[in-house]
């Protein structure tokens, strides 16, 4: 049926109306609801829509354009095409007996919903900020049957249907406008607009822009989770500020593309207050949007804790922090800014803890409190070395309730999680490689995995290990040999010491995170032991033993640099016979070398530059050729490993009269390769 125009209401009936709705809206928050409270279901259809027309005309809109009407029956809709002007303007359709439901979706020029009504109710209002353009306005009779009326008002603020509080209803203030000053109402629902016609007074952290943007003002009442996201026609961006609107310190957040150039969203716990919601534009792009805010209500921390379940000991636990806040804070992993879980943890008596938060979703945190409330009362606190992965708490705790939570490092993260806790006595029940005598032959290498959690106290070094718990490992050496190892990756600090005779202290040839040690042949044992009482857990341990006979035919054969001349030569085909102080580490060998020698005659500077375009190489200056006890750093003079854009490496030495020798090497075992290297001698 086509539109056709309503006969308006006497005056006499419309100021009636007028101060029978004025008396109603004073219960009602915000616009819609008031329109809502102005008629019953299923009045007559003329005077709800004159109350409709009143309410809207108070707040001080003027209707535009014709009165559309028809019927139709439960879920048939008409399309209603629509010229507008720039600006805002409320849509409002009525329905009449019979009707039960009404919706209005309003397309834009490409068939795309830019905003409807949300409600269940005989009428259905919304209101758009929009440029000039066609529309087509949807109504359709959600439930029920029967006539309907439908019509456009313009003026007002763009935030009128949005308010939540009944003050901002005919408010003597300033006329909301987008701004600080006067920045629009906001709460759960959708809202459009347009930044096309805002200011150009504020920017987000996530983007520096001369873009003009919108400004909504959301009121907190109570701890909730708050999203919100922006659909746009334009490059949007989408920042939020608590208390002070002008504050760029004060920003909450601020996202740009989520998940294109068009979206942006920001999903946070809030805590009660008052926030500024800005949607501004890329660079200076600007233009019309659908901005929808959800909330959901998230419970205080004391209900959360009052709630953390016990955490099973001795097996793992596996849950996720999907839906949960960002409660409790950390003094390691960023300070956990990530959603977080709470459990319990009873110790019946003072033992060794291990806690292991394993994720592949997030970085974990893992952080563990005598009071789950009081942050000041956190006891320890690990993280991931990278994304996934695990995050690890060690230490002899006290009998007691313990607070754990898991948590991650980036901001708003969550996931999948799963949660260990293992104890053991504070002395340990014993394990392999606990003592001397049990020690653990160390195979073929790179590298040995390793747990002191339930080894007891048995052995300590000059650099420490007193009172903590320690695994040994025995070497059996049968060539003199260049001994190199280190700790990988563990759970809590470790030491390393190295006995010709274990444990015996006047027997000990290093100690250290770190060693590097000419071995004759027989036999040694190294200890990984903890730095501190509290110490304790899971290693990785790295090592090489490197045959040094092949240094002396090598030193001996090694060709003499020639003072202007450049050597061609490779690595490729040859042995690892030298290890260079900047190359390898961590315990792994470095790549084949080569060596070169130097004859001065008198004092000098020397420059050699070497050029390996196909790998990684190191260079060495020795004042010895071969390796001596104290390792190659004894021997070495100067060690290059950093190369320019051009792969060349340079070492620059002023040297007095004698012999010298110069190690071509890979930084790592697979470096291998062709390569130049020039000698000269400066005066």
């Amino acid at each position: 049926m086509g539109a056709q125009p309503l006969p308006r209401e006497s005056s006499a009936r419309t100021t009636v109306a007028r101060l029978h709705l004025r008396s109603r809206i004073v219960a009602c928050a915000g616009l819609a609801l008031a329109v809502a409270c102005a008629s019953t279901r299923g009045g007559p259809l003329e005077p709800r829509f004159v109350a409709v027309h009143n309410a809207l005309a108070a707040m001080g809109l003027a209707q535009v354009g014709p009165i559309h009407q028809g019927v139709l029956a439960e879920g048939r809709e008409v399309r209603i095409p629509l010229e507008l002007a720039a600006g805002c303007t409320t849509i409002a359709a009525v329905g009449g007996d019979g009707v039960r439901d009404v919706d209005a979706t309003l397309l834009d020029s490409q068939g795309r919903p830019i905003a409807h009504d949300t409600t269940n109710e005989p009428q259905a209002v919304f209101r758009a900020c929009l440029d000039a353009d066609a529309y087509v306005l949807v109504v359709k009779i959600a439930s029920g049957g029967g006539a309907w009326l439908a019509a456009s008002w313009q003026g007002g603020s763009p935030g009128a249907l949005s308010s939540s509080s009944p003050e901002s209803v005919g408010s003597k203030g300033r006329e909301p406008n987008g701004t600080c000053d006067a920045p629009l109402p906001l709460g759960p629902g959708t809202v459009v607009g347009s930044t096309t016609h805002g200011e150009k007074e504020n920017t987000g952290s996530c983007d520096q822009n001369d873009s003009r943007e919108l400004v909504y003002k959301l009121e907190i009442v109570q701890r909730e989770r708050v999203t919100v996201e922006v659909e746009a026609q334009f490059d949007s961006v989408l920042y939020v500020r608590k208390d002070d609107c002008t504050d760029p310190n004060a920003e909450v957040d601020c996202n740009d593309d989520a998940p294109d150039r068009t979206h942006s969203r920001i999903e946070r716990v809030l805590e009660p207050g008052t926030y500024f919601v800005f949607v501004d534009g890329y660079a200076r792009d600007a233009g019309s949007f659908k901005m929808t805010v959800t909330t959901t209500d998230v419970p205080a921390l004391t209900d959360v804790c009052r709630r953390a379940p016990l955490l099973a000991l001795g097996s793992p636990t596996i849950s996720t922090t999907v839906s949960m806040g960002n409660d409790a804070e950390a003094s390691c992993g960023g300070g956990a800014q990530g959603a977080d879980a709470p459990w319990r943890v009873d110790l019946p008596s003072r033992s060794r803890v291990r806690i292991v938060d394993h994720s592949d979703e997030v970085t974990p945190v893992v952080h563990l409190r005598h009071s789950c409330v009081d942050e000041q009362s956190e006891v320890s606190c690990g993280e991931a070395a990278g994304a996934g992965g695990d995050a690890v708490i060690t230490g002899v705790f006290d009998a007691g309730t313990y607070t754990v939570f898991a948590d991650a490092r980036d901001r708003d993260a969550a996931g999948r999680y799963s949660l260990e806790v293992a104890i053991a006595p504070p002395g340990g029940n014993g394990t392999a490689g606990d003592v001397c005598a049990d020690a653990i032959p160390l195979g073929i290498g790179p590298a040995v995995s390793g747990d002191t959690f339930e080894a007891r106290d048995d052995l300590s070094g000059s650099c420490g290990g007193a009172s903590a718990a320690d695994v040994v490992y025995r070497l059996d050496v049968s060539r003199r040999s260049r001994f190199v190892a280190g700790i990988q990756a563990e759970e809590a600090p470790h030491v390393l010491v190295l006995w010709h005779r274990c444990g015996d202290r006047s027997g000990e040839l290093a100690c250290g995170r770190d060693l590097d040690e000419i071995l004759a042949p027989g036999s040694y044992f190294i200890a990984v032991d903890g730095a501190s009482e509290d110490a304790l857990g899971r290693f990785t341990l790295a090592w090489s033993a490197q045959d040094l006979t092949a240094q002396t035919g090598a030193c001996l054969g090694a060709p003499v640099l020639v003072d202007g001349a450049t050597v061609a030569g490779t690595t490729a085909g040859a042995s690892d016979k030298f290890a260079v102080s900047c190359s390898g580490g961590d315990g792994t060998a470095s790549g084949p070398d080569r060596v070169y020698r130097i004859v001065l005659s008198r004092r000098g500077h020397v420059h050699l530059e070497l050029s390996a375009p196909s790998f990684d190489a190191a260079i060495a200056l020795r004042k010895a050729c071969a390796d001596a006890t104290g390792g190659p750093r004894a021997a070495e003079l100067q060690c290059e490993g950093d190369s320019d854009a051009g792969h060349r490496t340079v070492v620059d030495r002023t040297l007095e009269p004698g012999q010298y020798w110069v190690v071509v090497d890979g930084q790592g075992p697979t470096d291998e390769g062709p390569f130049s290297l020039e000698y000269r001698l400066l005066r």
